[in-house]
């Protein structure tokens, strides 16, 4: 039997609402018959994702300022798709193209990336000058 969820949520942009969403992607994942250890990946990069958005995309300013992002999730029995879209200020190119042997062995954070992309099968980044903010495709097959 095929099987299919998708999940819309608009988020604000503060931290507290992210553990509640790593709860719901290991829900579903442990539904659909994840292994623990597909759980943990996705549930890892979601929350990077979701984190580096919070800490990043919009510069500072009062959380009441702050406009919602948004993600989009479609799960089927072998793949996983994460669009996590934001209105902020965009990424500068050497965030994006870093890969781990760049990162500094003492730096306490600047991994974001780097880890999502060890964890997921592709992951794909869209950000200014071709869109305002940033648009982060992430895919894990669920098939190994």
């Amino acid at each position: 039997m095929f099987m299919r969820l998708v999940v819309d949520l608009t988020l604000p942009s503060e931290a507290r609402l992210i553990s509640r969403t790593r709860r719901l992607f290991s829900g579903y994942l442990e539904v659909f018959g994840a292994s623990q250890e597909t759980v943990s990946d996705v549930v890892l990069a979601v929350d990077e994702a979701c984190t580096n958005v919070v800490r990043h995309a919009f510069d500072g300013g009062p959380l009441a300022d702050r406009p919602p992002f948004r993600l989009t999730a479609e799960l089927s029995d072998d793949e996983l798709v994460v669009v996590i879209e934001d209105d902020g200020v965009g990424m500068p190119t050497h965030a994006i193209d870093l890969r781990p042997l760049d990162a500094e062995p003492e730096a306490t954070s600047g991994r974001g990336l780097q880890i999502i992309r060890e964890l997921m099968t592709s992951v794909d980044i869209e950000t200014a000058p071709h869109r305002q903010g940033t648009r982060l495709e992430m895919r894990k097959d669920l098939r190994v």
